[in-house]
């Protein structure tokens, strides 16, 4: 079997557990160090390589020893290096038309409008776009990097003050407007491949946005056989139909839920959702979504999707940083947390940066998705009502 091609971002992926039979044929290029490394063909750890050429061009160079077979990545922002790559080496996989489709959210919206409703929206090229849209839209609006993620640098301007505001900003070249919904955002979460199909839908907590105001963040799982998680595949399903996907995918979609009832999509990407939901999903239905994913891309078999109904659901909730130092609290005490963690990473006073800052989080089992949303609730007071203060530090003495 000839090579394969990995550049890794997660810090924790271990590719010799995930695809012992191709270990040994394995050239990993990482944006962290990972551990047990030893049975890899090649592996090295490259320092910002989300950001440098170095993993594309030293793939290049040694394709032309010996050819690659597969090349896969865990990374958001590696999809069209990755799929460049692939279109110059002749690796089957994700095209770059496709993975511009799923990183660019305006072409995105304008490849699944021809199939599902989406928001309002435009690419901003300079501030009189941005007045245009407000002019023919109103206000709230939201304004973000087309390729960004997280809710990284995305801003809801509400009014001229704010518009204001923003005008005194360095203007970015990669900025689009889009209409703001009101309603819940629902995730979707999927591996597709020729026979093999699984599709499981959640519900965040709150708006995802809400963690750069404070608010704390989570997700909570839909049973599969819940009215709105079918209407969510089929959703699902429509958009994929209009889009160029590749024989195998992971895909992480998310779908507004305004209040009369209407389903738009806000976004669709292209790998396995991040956060604690592949945790969700393994606790739920012992599947992992990004060993399944990588599998399945790279010619392996794997185990049949989980086709009984679950009996418990499973969901999460995130204390985001507060801004001042504290210590996160204990474990917490009740029997149907199933996890806790702290992110002893976290610098003191920190704030949240992006969707996935957190202090600490904890996922929770229940019956229902009700159950679960009341636990959530739960976990979450009480962790705020633990967090344990810092002293203050006494000023010097003269």
């Amino acid at each position: 079997m000839a090579n394969v091609a990995v550049i890794n971002y997660g810090p924790l992926n271990d590719y010799a557990a995930m695809l012992p039979e191709l270990a040994d044929r394995l050239h990993v290029f990482s944006h962290h160090e990972l551990a047990d490394t030893g049975r890899f063909a090649r592996y090295e750890y490259v320092p910002d390589c989300e950001f440098v050429p170095y993993a594309e061009l030293r793939i290049r160079q040694l394709a032309k020893e010996e050819r690659f077979s597969h090349l896969i990545t865990d990374n958001e922002y590696d999809l069209e290096r990755a799929a460049r790559i692939r279109a110059d080496l002749d690796i089957p996989g994700q095209s770059p038309v496709s993975a511009l489709s799923f990183r660019d959210k305006v072409v995105m919206k304008q490849v699944a409008e021809r199939a599902v409703a989406t928001p309002r929206f435009a690419r901003l090229a300079t501030i009189t776009d941005l007045t245009d849209f407000i002019d023919d839209n109103g206000y709230p609006v939201v304004v973000k990097p087309v390729k960004q993620g997280g809710s990284r640098d995305i801003v809801v301007l509400r009014d001229e003050e704010e518009l204001v505001a923003f005008s005194r900003r360095h203007w970015r070249d990669d900025l689009m407007a889009e209409e703001y919904v009101e309603g819940d955002i629902y995730h979707v979460d999927a591996v597709l491949a020729d026979g093999y199909r699984f599709v499981a839908s959640s519900r965040y907590l709150r708006n995802c946005l809400g963690v750069l105001s404070g608010q704390n963040n989570g997700s909570l799982q839909l049973h599969p056989q819940d009215k709105l998680a079918k209407r969510l595949e089929e959703f699902l399903d429509s958009v994929l139909d209009v889009f160029d996907t590749p024989a195998t995918g992971a895909y992480h979609l998310e779908v507004f839920h305004t209040l009369d009832d209407e389903l738009l999509l806000c976004e669709i990407a292209s790998r396995v959702g991040g956060s604690r939901i592949p945790a969700l999903t393994r606790a739920t239905y012992g599947l992992d979504l990004l060993t399944t994913w990588l599998r399945l891309s790279c010619g392996l078999p794997v185990d049949p999707a989980p086709s009984t109904p679950p009996n418990t659901l499973h969901g999460s909730v995130a204390i985001v940083p507060p801004g001042r130092p504290v210590g996160a609290p204990p474990q917490p005490p009740f029997a149907w947390v199933r996890h806790y963690q702290v992110n002893d990473k976290l610098p003191p006073g920190a704030t949240a940066q992006n969707s996935t800052s957190h202090l600490c989080f904890a996922i929770v089992e229940g019956a229902d998705t009700l159950q679960v949303e009341q636990r959530l609730f739960e976990v979450e007071d009480w962790l705020l009502a633990n967090l344990r203060e810092a002293p203050q530090r006494e000023g010097r003495r003269p």
